[in-house]
Formats: C-alpha cells, sequence, structure tokens
C-alpha cells in the first residue's frame, strides 16, 4: 500500500514539474510614450501649426471688433458681435481641436497595432501608465518614425461639413428639400 502511495505523488509530480517545464514563455512587452509622439511626430506638429493658424483668425476678427469698441464704448451691436464672435470661436476651435486629435490618434493607433504585429509583441503599454520600464522595451522612436511615413492634411471641419448632401457630391445630385 505504502508502495502504491508512493508511485502516485512520484507521478504527480512528474506530471507538475512537465507542466511548468511547458508553462508559456513570458509575454512579449513594449512600451509607448503617447505623449512624446503627440509632441514630436511631424503629423502632430502640423497639426498644431493647422490650429494656431486657425486661432491667429480667429484673435485677429475678435480684435478688429474690440478696436470698433474701443472708439465707441457704448456700441451695443459690436458688444453683442463680439460676444457672439468669441462664443462661436471658443466652440470652433473645440472641434477643430476634437477633429485634429482624432486624425492623429487614428493614424497613431494604426501604427501601434502595426507595430506589435510585425515584431510579435503581446502588448503595447502607454508608458505614462507604468511606474518603471526598462528603456530596452520602450518603442516610441520607432513608433515616431512611422507615424511620420503618414502625412496629414488638416482642414477646417466647417469646410468638410456637406453643406446639402455628403461629402463629395456634385451639387447637381444633393437631394432637393423634401416637399411639406
Amino acid at each position: 500500500m505504502s508502495i502504491r502511495i508512493c508511485l502516485s505523488l512520484l507521478l504527480f509530480s512528474l506530471l507538475a514539474l512537465s507542466a511548468c517545464q511547458q508553462a508559456k514563455s513570458p509575454q512579449k512587452i513594449a512600451v509607448v510614450d503617447m505623449g512624446r509622439i503627440m509632441r514630436d511626430s511631424e503629423p502632430a506638429k502640423n497639426g498644431v501649426k493647422f490650429l494656431e493658424s486657425l486661432h491667429a483668425d480667429m484673435q485677429e476678427k475678435i480684435n478688429a471688433i474690440q478696436e470698433r469698441l474701443a472708439q465707441k464704448p457704448d456700441d451695443e451691436a459690436a458688444q453683442k458681435e463680439l460676444q457672439s464672435v468669441y462664443m462661436a470661436s471658443q466652440q470652433r476651435m473645440q472641434t477643430e481641436q476634437q477633429h485634429v486629435i482624432s486624425l492623429l490618434d487614428d493614424v497613431i493607433q494604426r501604427v501601434i497595432n502595426a507595430c506589435r504585429e510585425q515584431k510579435g509583441y503581446d502588448v503595447i503599454i502607454n508608458a505614462e501608465v507604468t511606474a518603471a520600464f526598462s528603456p530596452a522595451v520602450d518603442v516610441t522612436t520607432e513608433v515616431i518614425a512611422e507615424v511620420n511615413k503618414h502625412p496629414l492634411e488638416f482642414k477646417s471641419v466647417a469646410d468638410e461639413s456637406p453643406r446639402n448632401g455628403p461629402p463629395g457630391t456634385p451639387a447637381s445630385e444633393t437631394p432637393a428639400a423634401a416637399p411639406k
């Protein structure tokens, strides 16, 4: 009976040992600094330049109204216009910023996914959420180089919004207003 117990224990130990040896190899993990990509990549720099030019144009309009108000402080129409232009400018800038970030995020995510697949990484983690990591697993420079190969042309959302039909639809093919 004791031989049977010893053999069972020996067999169980051998099975456990073989299971440990057959365990999957450690996962391959990389780290990427999203903040650095958004700051240093060429498409991101171009997005910032685009937003800065929009802001400058909007500020010119606001400054012109403020100059008129400086000459005629009691001009209620100019005060209302200033308020209206200021609010519209804020809303437009917010929309434009969201659009630029969306375009950049789309390209960056595609590049990161391609990097993960090509290099065989199981996971790529944002450096901002890691407590510590080895510089050897940082793929930020590679990702920036790949993102730079995807130039983006930034256009105002207002310019892209359809007037009467979907984008690219000639005016002759836009649907007529429905009868009332």
